[in-house]
């Protein structure tokens, strides 16, 4: 931090920074190191154990057709009480048949503010299961935008990445006046909870890659797509 007025916001946006990079990198090199596409779905969490994906802060796909892969993995392992490490490799259409042998209306509790997501029914799992998977990935493009809050802690964030770069490049001569500030606090933690934006990356191998800060899920981006489309029951 240099001089002047500290900034949470921003400081908690340097660190999504600092890491997000790293999140899709790594699960790039273990889930398609030579783009074959022999994984064929992967995750990343601040969990110790692999949990629903949409519960996850990342997940890769190598087949962009199979996107709803999440939701159905999702649905599976939280309705009935699976292992996502034990049914990753499910066949989707074997995963549809599970989701549709739940009873009508069944849902499942989803981490969520807001009434309207607080859960997941099986109609809305069918129902995207059925929309044409570019609908669906246009959905979650369109659903991936900053918010305001975010917007607007950007430009200082910026400031306070370039003070980064100065202090740690030895050939950068005198810097500003600079301090280490710990980001790690609730105020930190919270707004990277509300706020940290989503990545939504189509791989060349045809794959296609969803990613968040490790403090958040990628949830509420499913949650903001299915209801634009109309999914969302």
């Amino acid at each position: 931090m240099g001089k002047g007025p500290r900034s949470v916001e921003a400081e908690a946006a340097v660190a999504y920074h600092l890491v997000q990079g790293d999140i899709e990198d790594l699960l790039l090199r273990l889930c398609a190191p030579d783009a074959s596409g022999r994984v064929p779905t992967g995750a990343c969490t601040g969990e110790e154990d692999w949990i629903a994906p949409v519960e996850m802060c990342a997940t890769c796909n190598a087949n962009a057709a199979e996107l709803a892969r999440d939701l159905a993995l999702s649905w599976v392992s939280l309705h009935d009480k699976e292992s996502v490490s034990r049914i990753a490799g499910t066949p989707l259409e074997a995963l549809r048949a599970r989701v549709e042998a739940a009873p009508r209306g069944a849902r499942v509790p989803m981490k969520s503010t807001s009434e309207l997501t607080g859960s997941l029914s099986r109609e809305t799992v069918l129902k995207a299961l059925a929309t044409p998977p570019a609908t669906l990935l246009e959905a979650l493009e369109a659903a991936a935008v900053p918010d305001e809050a975010w917007r607007a802690a950007e430009p200082k964030a910026r400031e306070l990445l370039e003070l980064r770069r100065q202090l740690d490049d030895e050939a950068a001569g005198e810097v500003p006046p600079a301090f280490w500030v710990d980001v790690t606090t609730r105020g930190h933690t919270r707004f990277l909870e509300e706020h940290a934006p989503f990545h939504v990356r189509r791989l060349p191998s045809g794959g296609v890659l969803l990613a968040t800060h490790p403090y958040r899920t990628l949830w509420p981006l499913w949650a903001d797509a299915l209801f634009v489309l109309g999914l969302l029951s």
